[in-house]
């Protein structure tokens, strides 16, 4: 594999070791070196993204869901001036239809008698994300329950002792709990998707609720997990 552009000197990842996705780009933001991680995380080949702009490759937004790769980015802007660029997190359409959360860490790479290059490490922390979102819904419906003075009756669930859950709909409501969504939990667990959602609305029905993170914090209040 050889870098854009490269007159045979010895290209910068030679020698690279690195768990992370790595992919690098001049300051006129083209896409000079592509790695076989990133190619996984994306499933972009890198003869279908050297030469290309950044931007247009990666196409990543941030938090609040605005573009954040774009001409002239922040990134390459500090580049240009010699300035870092702290971590971020992005998120990133794939070739698979899906969107991967990745948080990359940048490296200016300077090289005597050749240009710069911005080496952008990257891992996928689409789960770290998911979870932290799951989290920050979870205590703001706990917030609302503190502050209201008469609980809903969603929250409340049946009159009686504290329903009793069969063994699957414990082990779908513990995954409710780490946020996974129906495919993935049909995945972890061995089940079609309609089995998971047969369960979930047994679940919902058993707790009195109408929402899967209403479930999770009423079965939490119960300790049925």
């Amino acid at each position: 594999m050889r870098e854009l552009g490269d007159t045979g000197a010895e290209p910068f990842w030679e020698g690279l070791v690195t768990a992370d996705g790595v992919f690098a780009v001049d300051l006129q933001q083209r896409v000079v070196f592509w790695g076989p991680t990133v190619e996984g995380l994306t499933g972009r080949q890198t003869d279908q993204v050297l030469g290309k702009p950044c931007y247009e490759v990666v196409a990543g937004r941030d938090t609040r869901n605005h573009r954040f790769c774009r001409r002239n980015c922040p990134v390459i802007v500090n580049a240009r001036r010699g300035r870092p660029t702290p971590d971020y997190d992005i998120v990133c359409p794939t070739v698979y239809g899906t969107e991967k959360w990745l948080n990359i860490s940048i490296v200016i790479l300077k090289r005597p008698g050749r240009a710069n290059l911005v080496v952008h490490l990257c891992r996928d922390v689409t789960e770290r994300r998911r979870l932290e979102e799951f989290a920050r819904q979870a205590a703001a419906l706990l917030r609302e329950l503190g502050q209201d003075s008469a609980p809903t009756r969603e929250l409340q669930g049946p009159a009686g002792p504290p329903p009793r859950l069969s063994s699957r709909e414990t082990e779908i409501l513990r995954l409710l709990a780490c946020g996974l969504t129906t495919r993935e939990m049909a995945e972890a667990l061995s089940i079609s998707p309609t089995t998971v959602r047969n369960n979930v609305n047994r679940i919902l029905g058993k707790l009195g609720v109408n929402t899967r993170l209403q479930a999770v914090v009423y079965a939490s209040q119960l300790r049925l997990i």
